[in-house]
């Protein structure tokens, strides 16, 4: 679990591109129909637009999904220094649980 979340956050700089990018394209249309351009720029900004949101989703999901990863690791790394016995975070019923 560990080594998952260690590799999640690997490809951290990339997914930090990404959700750079996401905002600058989805903002392509709004700032070609505040300007006034020609009706063709607008649809030329519709696709950025749809690769927008599309980067953007992508990014939100791995955020999310490598902070899971990272929290679930520094929990199985609490319970074993602090030796508690009540959680197995090794079964699989109870990494399912708390996941």
């Amino acid at each position: 679990m560990a080594i998952a979340a260690a590799a999640m956050m690997a490809t951290t700089a990339m997914q930090l591109a990404i959700d750079a990018f996401g905002p600058i394209a989805d903002n392509a249309g709004g700032i070609a129909e505040m300007s006034e351009l020609p009706k063709e720029v607008r649809e030329k900004t519709d696709v950025l637009d749809a690769v927008g949101n599309t980067t953007a989703a992508t990014g939100k999901g791995f955020a999310i999904a490598s902070a899971a990863l990272t929290a679930l690791a520094l929990f199985a790394a609490f319970v074993g220094v602090a030796r508690i016995d009540g959680i197995d975070i090794y079964k699989a019923n109870v990494l399912a649980s708390l996941l």
